[in-house]
């Protein structure tokens, strides 16, 4: 197939850009700049480079540079977004945070909020309190009709007997019914105080219950 002089130019001035990115990223902007200069000094005069190949040469090296320029002061916006997210996180140590879960953190002379949501309307709820090691220490019952969706529950902090419960983390299970005696399915959310941040680590939220949540994994802060 002919080449034409047009394809030809076209084909040199690719080849050319292709060179002169190699070079820049193999030398360096300042090395590459120093030797372009060098090579006009001692050119053999009676066979200059053309005026087109040094304007592209020139016209290439600035699209890389100001290229390399924005790569870095990107990666600076970069690294100084990621310590603003780190200093978010280590704000959360000590801080109540809500998520898809089915335990609470209790304190001294707290009564913590059982929250959930019904896909249904329930005619009766029963939520049963679970402690560490699998015992039922409060059963709290709701004859009163709760709509579908989010509902909660304050526990007062209190065992069946009355008994203050100690502190630490709970279950919590929740068991509706509606009118017709029929199950109705639900889901909880956990309310856990942060006990300390994981850096580097996909979960880096650590929970009271030992659990770790990814940052997306957090609905709400208390």
């Amino acid at each position: 197939m002919e080449v034409t002089p047009t394809q030809a130019g076209t084909n040199a001035t690719a080849t050319g850009s292709a060179n002169v990115q190699a070079a820049v990223s193999a030398l360096g902007s300042d090395v590459f700049l120093r030797l372009l200069v060098t090579q006009l000094q001692s050119q053999d005069p009676t066979n200059p480079v053309q005026n087109e190949e040094f304007v592209a040469q020139l016209a290439q090296f600035t699209t890389l540079e100001q290229a390399t320029s924005t790569n870095k002061l990107l990666e600076k916006l970069i690294g100084q977004d990621t310590q603003r997210t780190q200093l978010d996180l280590v704000n959360l140590i000590g801080r109540t945070v809500v998520a898809q879960g089915d335990t609470v953190s209790i304190a001294e002379d707290e009564q913590p909020t059982l929250a959930y949501a019904l896909s249904g309307e329930a005619r009766s709820v029963i939520i049963k309190v679970v402690d560490s090691g699998k015992q039922v220490v409060r059963t709290i019952e709701s004859t009163d009709i709760q709509k579908a969706g989010a509902n909660q529950v304050q526990w007062d902090g209190l065992n069946d007997s009355g008994d203050r419960v100690p502190e630490g983390v709970y279950q919590f299970i929740v068991q509706a019914v509606d009118a017709n005696e029929q199950p109705v399915p639900n889901f909880t959310f956990a309310r856990e105080r942060v006990m300390t941040i994981a850096f580097g680590t996909e979960s880096p939220v650590v929970l009271q219950s030992g659990k770790t949540l990814h940052t997306e994994d957090i609905l709400s802060i208390l």
